[in-house]
């Protein structure tokens, strides 16, 4: 009520009189004209700005194989936890989760580290990241050629200390 009294006072004073100015500092921002003016040379003109090539697998597609990973990745992880080990379904999850892995960690690459602004590192992150996405398919592919499978594997990683535990009582 005391704030609608005051406004309602305010209404009816002259303009003159109405008109508060404050005595604040204002920001460079809205002092300035131009870009140019707050920044001088360093804004580059949009028109001479380099545009990346068109790239429908750098779009879309990209966006729409990511999902599609995913949801193969999805059956072959319920299939390991139900029915356990299985060679077929051991190789399959040794090539779709290094690839899942690498597709997301390349958009983190892309998003953080993109190849204008960062050029050399860049470079060589998405090198490390094939790299150890290779070794990592290469490193499933003798678990499952070699020893007891991933599924198994992974079921020893994850009963370690269990059994451990068992055998010191």
């Amino acid at each position: 009520m005391i704030s609608k009294s005051l406004s309602l006072a305010r209404l009816r004073l002259p303009v003159q009189q109405r008109v508060v100015q404050l005595h604040t500092a204002r920001p460079l921002l809205f002092k300035a004209s131009s870009p140019r003016a707050l920044f001088g040379d360093e804004v580059p003109n949009p028109a001479t700005v380099p545009q990346p090539p068109a790239n429908r697998l750098k779009g879309s597609y990209h966006w729409m194989n990511e999902r599609a990973v995913s949801l193969i990745s999805l059956p072959l992880l319920a299939t390991a936890f139900i029915y356990g080990s299985h060679p077929i379904n051991d190789m399959l999850m040794g090539i779709v989760l290094p690839v899942q892995v690498y597709m997301s960690f390349d958009q983190v690459l892309i998003d953080y580290f993109h190849a204008r602004r960062w050029p050399v590192v860049s470079r060589v992150l998405k090198y490390a990241l094939v790299t150890l996405a290779g070794l990592a398919m290469f490193g499933a592919w003798r678990i499952n050629t070699t020893d007891v499978g991933l599924t198994n594997y992974c079921s020893r990683l994850w009963n370690a200390g269990k059994n451990k535990n068992k055998e010191e009582k």
